[in-house]
């Protein structure tokens, strides 16, 4: 035992253990009724218990038998038979049980001083010592022999005599020791049996003592919080005298126990007593033990003997011998040692002198440099030096701490902001500090605006980059860049148009293409989403071939994506293809830093209808993202995504994804994303068509519209689109075409998207039927089928086709109808639009309908709704239930339909909200909505009109 450690209390009681007192008290048992001698060895970890189970034992399954302990001491193993006179010898302190005027065997000191010479005389003296504890046992007795691992020779030869040559006398022998700390792990030799093979107690048993479980832990602290208590638990392993050891209050935080933590201190007492497991070391040993206190576990002898401050050999042979005395372990599979425990550790490093400790941490710091150690380690070190007063080493700490902080970004951008902002913390603002402060700052306003605080990379490049002087690297430039592409993504498209403009416009003579092709993105970029793309660049850079790759095809995909925008799809097709060819050559590791490039590939093979090429690098844009911790392209890529499932008819997906792009978009602080958000959250919702779907629809686009306060940005312009469609959807056709009217800006739409413009002219379509205008749907009609056929995308000439569908449809021109409407899928499957193509299918099995055509009505019904199943939308089965024929069919929307039909059945409005898992009031607002527009006055007017138009239909 380790005394004063073992023996602190562990808390108000003894907890645990129960089924090995029960073995002791068998023990015990077996010795007094049997009139034999037992043995029970009690093993293991330092500060386990092994002292207080015994006691426990002895108090409760022995309490009049007498018993005598003895304690080995480290500084006693020179003195021969030390633990049995330390147990037996007069004048020891009374035990208790032992009757009075009873004798204590004496142990003479010259008969065992020295140990005998011979094997025959050993064995004489053994013996004599036998017959001695014979005496004492005569009517039963416990002997204790504790803390064996610091026996002497002779103590542990007369142990193994007695387990060889039982004592013939109610003798019960309990050794207890540390298996590591001997010689071999079974000093003595094997227990005789398995304890579970006879209930019969055995001669000799072994008791090996494991922690604590973390229910037995919080009995013993009934008092401490729940989440320091597992802190604790985890730091100590659930040894009860670590767990002693630790001082009062919070643990040590971290996931790194063995860091100090400022102010955390184990109790004087406990590290007096742990010292004296290191007192009597040797000087390369003791120094190796303190030097592996400094470097963190596990550590290897190389790295020992630069702190130690020792030669290699003779480290690694300090490190062996420590082993050896379980101060330090191997750790399996290396070539490494650590601590036996972490509070062994804190320990041996409080107990180091601090001026020692601050030169030694400074030797592993260089040591570690020197060794190409990972930047996590030489960071800890570097941190661990800035903390002291004395500042000779900063100028070191903040090259470790920038460097780590390169190597790390993107795995844990958190801890290279953290060491960053250290670094930039500890260098003064001089005049001689000046570069380094401007480039350390640098590197925390890329590596916080890649984790997603804006505002703080903002910060730091409006007060660093007016610092950068010109220079033909183009550092500068790039800095400006990285400058205005924080604006951009805070929606200050004007500043950064400005910023990069002014820059591109002042690139030094001979600078490099990497700084000018990606200020010219930021000016595309900024330009597409201020709602005003750039037309055109300067001709150095456009027809420059050479750069980065990665540079040139961010540029290529912008500059593709504003012909996109303006309808040159030739212009947009040449350079998607250059620079899809450019990206699809390079590796990941060049193109985890450019989401952007990705984002604008992605974008502009969607517009022209390449879905699959779009998916392919939009995930794998993802995939690095994602990897690399980067909100900042992260939201961007999961709007682009967003919009690729909403085209796709993956409803589902687009809302889950823009969900995440909503909370991405939150965290960074970027208003206009998370209005884009919003919006595709929208769209998708409405097109769902669940029965609480539509209200929420409108309430998230009406956020959208609130958040983009300029519509004429590409956000603005989403967001009142995005509304347009929920409202239409939720039956309000009137401020559906208010608000595309107001986005396009004249009535040929010219401020939307060219390649977009069919699908919107074919809203306006849908929103005039809805109020019965169809000589206005038949205009809307036309003009989309103008623009299509000036696009030539199959996708968007399938919405002309199906508007012109709808309005033959609508003037009861059903073989004209059909014809257009089965066009209109196969374009939409073409463009792989599966929502689409469902709902041109509806309207076409209701037209075959109208015909009385069963056959094609039942397989483009069955396909229809196929389809719907597949995308996630009840809008396709709400549809098919809709009547052909009058116009004041069209009134209602496809909801207000499927109420109204329930509502003729002679259903309550409970039952029918029950049905559609919506209130009975909002069923009642429905019915009040479907009166106002059919023209009745009750449910039984609704009967009539309802069965008037089916009359019609058929």
């Amino acid at each position: 035992m380790t005394p004063g450690l073992e023996n602190a209390p562990t808390g108000p009681c003894f907890v645990g253990r129960g089924a090995q007192l029960a073995r002791i008290g068998k023990a015990q048992a077996a010795a007094l009724g049997h009139g034999r001698q037992m043995v029970c060895e009690v093993v293991g970890e330092p500060g386990i218990g092994k002292t207080r189970f015994v006691r426990e034992a002895l108090e409760r399954c022995a309490p009049t038998v007498p018993w005598a302990v003895g304690t080995c001491a480290p500084d006693e193993r020179g003195v021969p038979f030390h633990v049995f006179r330390h147990a037996l010898t007069k004048g020891q302190p009374p035990r208790r049980g032992l009757r009075a005027g009873r004798p204590a065997p004496t142990w003479a000191e010259p008969a065992g001083a020295v140990p005998p010479a011979s094997d025959a005389r050993r064995f004489r003296t053994y013996q004599a010592a036998r017959r001695l504890i014979g005496l004492a046992a005569r009517d039963g007795l416990v002997l204790v022999l504790d803390d064996l691992h610091w026996a002497d020779a002779p103590s542990t030869g007369l142990i193994a005599h007695l387990l060889r040559y039982p004592v013939p006398a109610p003798l019960l022998l309990v050794l207890v020791y540390r298996p590591r700390q001997m010689a071999t792990p079974m000093p003595f030799g094997p227990p005789e049996s398995d304890e579970n093979a006879d209930p019969e107690p055995t001669s000799r048993d072994r008791i090996e003592l494991r922690p604590l479980g973390l229910a037995e832990v919080a009995l013993l602290h009934p008092h401490v919080d729940q989440a320091e208590l597992r802190a604790r638990y985890d730091l100590t392993g659930g040894n009860p005298g670590y767990l002693a050891a630790l001082p009062a209050g919070p643990a040590p935080a971290g996931s790194d126990p063995l860091r100090e933590a400022p102010g955390v201190r184990l109790p004087d007492a406990a590290v007096a007593v742990l010292r004296r497991e290191w007192a009597d070391l040797p000087s390369v040993e003791l120094a190796c033990l303190r030097a592996g206190a400094i470097v963190d576990a596990p550590f290897a002898p190389d790295l020992l003997a630069e702190v130690a401050q020792v030669p290699a050999a003779l480290a690694v042979a300090a490190g062996w011998r420590l082993a050896r005395l379980d101060l330090i372990r191997r750790v399996p599979g290396t070539g490494r040692f650590a601590f036996r425990h972490p509070v062994l550790r804190m320990a041996v490093a409080q107990d180091t002198d601090p001026a020692w400790r601050v030169d030694a941490c400074a030797r592993a710091l260089t040591a570690l440099v020197d060794l190409g150690a990972p930047a996590a380690d030489r960071a800890r070190y570097a941190e661990r030096l800035l903390a002291l007063p004395n500042g000779r080493w900063a100028g070191r700490c903040v090259d470790v701490l920038s460097r780590a902080a390169q190597e790390i970004r993107r795995e844990t951008p958190d801890l290279a902001i953290r060491w960053l902002r250290l670094a930039l913390r500890a260098l003064r603002p001089t005049a001689g500090e000046a570069q380094r402060r401007r480039d350390v700052s640098l590197a925390l306003a890329q590596v916080t605006g890649e984790a997603g605080d804006l505002a703080e990379s903002r910060a730091l490049l409006q007060e660093i980059v007016p610092l950068f002087p010109a220079d033909p690297e183009g550092r500068r430039a790039q800095a400006v860049a990285l400058w205005a592409r924080v604006e951009r993504l805070l929606g200050n498209y004007a500043e950064a148009v400005a910023i990069s403009r002014r820059e591109l416009a002042a690139l030094p003579a001979g600078t490099g293409p990497t700084g000018g092709y990606r200020l010219a993105t930021e000016i595309g970029v900024a330009g597409i989403l201020a709602g005003r793309p750039v037309a055109g660049l300067p001709d150095a850079l456009t027809a420059d071939p050479g750069g980065p790759g990665v540079d040139r095809a961010g540029l290529l995909a912008v500059r593709g994506l504003a012909a996109v925008h303006d309808g040159a799809l030739d212009d947009a097709r040449g350079l998607l293809d250059a620079g899809a060819r450019i990206v699809d050559s390079l590796p990941d590791r060049d193109l985890r830093d450019h989401p952007d490039c990705l984002t604008a590939l992605g974008l502009t093979e969607l517009y022209l209808e390449r879905q699959a090429d779009a998916v392919r690098h939009l995930d794998r844009g993802l995939t690095l993202v994602r990897a690399s911790h980067r909100d900042d392209g992260l939201c961007q890529l999961l709007l682009a995504r967003t919009e690729v499932a909403y085209h796709a008819g993956r409803l589902s997906t687009a809302i889950g994804l823009a969900t995440e792009a909503g909370i991405v978009a939150r965290r960074i602080g970027s208003r206009h994303l998370l209005s884009f958000a919003l919006a595709f959250e929208a769209e998708a919702t409405a097109w769902r068509g669940g029965p609480r779907d539509d209200d929420r629809a409108v309430a998230l686009a009406r956020s959208a519209v609130g958040i983009a306060t300029d519509p004429a940005t590409w956000c603005g312009r989403t967001a009142a689109t995005a509304l347009a469609t929920a409202a239409l959807l939720a039956g309000d056709p009137a401020t559906c075409a208010e608000l595309v009217r107001s986005a396009g800006g004249d009535s040929r739409l010219s401020r939307l998207q060219t390649t977009l413009r069919p699908m919107w002219h074919e809203l306006l379509c849908a929103a005039a039927l809805a109020a019965g205008e169809v000589d206005d749907a038949e205009r809307q009609a036309r003009q989309a089928m103008a623009e299509a056929e000036q696009v030539g995308l199959p996708g968007q000439r399938g919405f002309a086709e199906s508007a012109y569908g709808e309005v033959l449809l609508a003037r009861g021109e059903v073989p004209a109808a059909q014809l257009h409407l089965e066009t209109a899928a196969d374009l939409f499957r073409s463009g792989g639009m599966a929502l689409r193509r469902s709902l041109a299918l509806a309207s076409l099995a209701r037209a075959a309908e109208a015909a009385d055509q069963p056959g094609p009505a039942a397989r483009a019904r069955r396909r229809a709704l196929e389809l719907a199943g597949w995308c996630g939308t009840e809008r396709v089965a709400l549809r098919l239930a809709r009547p052909v024929g009058p116009r004041e069919a069209a009134a209602l929307t496809d909801r207000e339909w499927h109420i109204a039909r329930l509502a003729t059945t002679g259903v309550t409005s409970r039952l029918i909200g029950r049905q559609l898992n919506i209130s009975p009031r909002t069923v009642e607002a429905h019915l009040t909505r479907i009166y106002r527009k059919a023209g009745v006055a009750s449910r039984s007017g609704l009967v009539a009109w309802v069965a008037r138009l089916d009359d019609t239909d058929r």
